[in-house]
């Protein structure tokens, strides 16, 4: 059912990039229409290469870069949105947990943790893991008279965060 979906989308958006010219070669001539194709393959490479010199993350822009340059005017609007922040955040979410959950269902786990410096870091282990936080509070916290000092420079190496496991 998903292959047939697929399918179904890349040819209704095959049926609209070649509307979507034709149109445009109606409404301004084959020669202009044909340069406006070609400079918009121009400017999907210069905007990969703006990427590649930009700190990362660079991911989406380089996708949207990639989609721009692709002949067509259609995938040309996904690939100017992917270059807005809002939707690069919305993307991440829905891929991240799109993501995960074919993890869990494979029996993996996805860990999400914040470490001392406000870092977070997502990975994968295999089975289950239990939920809860683990804080070490230093070499006293098994006769309980540790504290953890409010500078976050002096902490110890402390790790909080959600721990989940496959949901069954």
């Amino acid at each position: 059912m998903t292959r047939f979906l697929v399918l179904a989308f890349l040819a209704a958006l095959a049926v609209a990039e070649v509307a979507a010219v034709i149109a445009l070669e109606q409404r301004l001539g084959a020669l202009p229409t044909m340069l406006l194709l070609g400079l918009d393959m121009l400017v999907g490479v210069l905007i990969m290469g703006w990427a590649m010199r930009t700190p990362p993350p660079r991911g989406w822009r380089l996708l949207a870069g990639a989609i721009i340059a692709l002949p067509g005017l259609v995938l040309d609007l996904v690939g100017l949105a992917l270059l807005v922040p809002a939707v690069q955040r919305w993307a991440s979410a829905h891929v991240t947990r799109g993501t995960e959950s074919m993890l869990r269902r494979q029996g993996m786990s996805v860990v999400t943790v914040t470490d001392a410096g406000g870092v977070r870091r997502t990975t994968v282990v295999p089975g289950e893991v239990v939920p809860g936080e683990v804080v070490d509070t230093g070499p006293d916290a098994a006769s309980g008279t540790a504290q953890t000092p409010d500078d976050p420079a002096q902490r110890p190496g402390v790790i909080r965060g959600e721990l989940a496991g496959p949901q069954e």
